[in-house]
């Protein structure tokens, strides 16, 4: 081409670089990142269900968003927008010069909450009493729950001394509810005694004090009164839920629907749930609890007992093909490194095809559970692939788990340890929208 029309078409590249952002570099990327997002087509800026192509929705161009998470495959990021929608977004979206993180005075405070609410009750106290949250308030999306409160309210075996366990503070477990912002809270290893039902009783008239909202407490009703039992604990003026059903066919030594709990093992738990909004989310809720213990015996009964789903979920796939599945499913191997990996890989495979098919959430740190000071994966949150209205395949840990980050605890146990549980909850989002 001639001397000036190449000159035209470097000044036409010049100003089309001017024109779109550049592009930012993966390494620019961290957790807590503020950004804008910039759309290249006028219908907005894709969000996906995964970090890969997996199409959601279109969000305005311009829209600001929080980073939550960067994949490191493909260094897509996790975002949560002012708005409350969160999804996966490509990195050419993000304006260069938009990167920034929050004020550090901000960053910093939002770190010491989750540090201080996980810290001691006190600490708790003060962070919810002046606002503190772990996420914003938001019509547009339910936030689920899964936590083994240990051996709850006794905090550990009766007939067993324990040196670091203590009953479980009820103020200090009402705080931290309040903080997380959950809307069901799915509970292991709850007793049905009545020193048990008492303490459910004051959680529940505590959170009403607390969030100003109506809540309830409904446990597995078989089992001995010091079994462990499932339970789900809810806001009721956020969510209603309805058909409550002992699921047997998840206990491996029940033969017939009229023994779901023989054996001492626990049955599924069942819930449908309904949301208060208009037009808001509806889906099956299925709790879990799976037998503990690292030896083969105890893998193949775990096993078998997820080999069961599809049939289980069958009678409820004609109403709605929604489904959560959560709960501790103890995937702790046989005692030895290699089996538990086994283990974690079988379950996601296992899954995949239980009809109708279902994701197990990545949890986000790693661990949710802790045994002699090492950090471990006990608790799961299935999701059935056709259930559009959970976005993101990762799961979000709290309590002294992510505190940590998962790294070996030396010396003594955090007191959250001692005085809760030896798990940590795990939340998964729901957009607050039926797509049926």
């Amino acid at each position: 081409m001639s001397r000036p029309t190449w000159k035209i078409c470097s000044t036409i590249l010049f100003f089309c670089f001017l024109a779109y952002p550049a592009p930012v570099f993966p390494e620019e990327f961290q957790v807590g990142q503020t950004v804008v997002l910039h759309a290249r087509k006028p219908v907005g800026v894709p969000l996906h269900r995964s970090p890969s192509p997996s199409f959601w929705k279109h969000v305005p161009t311009e829209s600001r968003a929080k980073i939550h998470k960067v994949d490191k495959a493909s260094q897509w990021l996790y975002v949560i927008l002012d708005s409350g929608e969160a999804g996966w977004v490509s990195p050419r979206y993000v304006q260069s010069n938009s990167l920034s993180f929050i004020k550090e005075e901000d960053s910093a405070e939002a770190m010491s909450d989750e540090a201080a609410v996980w810290a001691s009750p006190e600490q708790c106290q003060q962070v919810v009493e002046t606002g503190g949250r772990m996420v914003p308030a938001s019509t547009s999306t339910l936030r689920l729950a899964t936590w083994n409160i240990r051996w709850f309210p006794d905090g550990f075996p009766q007939d067993e001394r324990s040196d670091v366990a203590e009953k479980t503070d009820l103020v200090w477990l009402v705080c931290t509810i309040v903080w997380m912002q959950v809307d069901i809270l799915a509970v292991q290893e709850s007793l049905a005694t009545p020193e048990a039902n008492q303490a459910w009783n004051t959680i529940i008239q505590s959170l009403k004090e607390k969030t100003g909202d109506s809540w309830g407490w409904t446990p597995q009703p078989c089992g001995q009164p010091d079994d462990h039992h499932l339970g789900f604990l809810w806001n009721t003026d956020r969510v209603s839920l309805s058909g409550f059903d002992t699921l047997w066919q998840f206990n491996v030594k029940a033969k017939r629907p009229n023994e779901p709990c023989a054996g001492g093992l626990r049955p599924g738990f069942y819930a449908r749930v309904s949301s208060r909004e208009p037009q808001g989310a509806d889906f099956h809720l299925i709790a879990l609890h799976l037998k503990s213990g690292p030896t083969v015996f105890a893998v193949e009964n775990r096993h078998q007992a997820l080999n069961r789903i599809d049939k289980s979920v069958a009678p409820l796939l004609g109403q709605d093909q929604d489904i959560v599945i959560l709960g501790d499913f103890n995937t702790m191997g046989a005692g030895d490194k290699r089996s538990k990996k086994y283990e974690l890989k079988g379950v996601r495979r296992l899954v995949a095809k239980e009809e109708p098919g279902f994701h197990d959430l990545q949890p986000n740190p790693q661990c949710t559970h802790y045994f002699r000071g090492r950090g471990g994966r006990l608790d799961h949150i299935l999701v059935a692939k056709g259930m559009t209205e959970v976005s993101s395949l990762s799961a979000r840990v709290t309590g002294y788990c992510a505190v940590v980050g998962c790294r070996r605890i030396k010396g003594e146990y955090p007191l959250a340890y001692r005085r809760l549980s030896d798990h940590c909850p795990v939340i998964v989002e729901i957009q607050n929208h039926d797509e049926d």
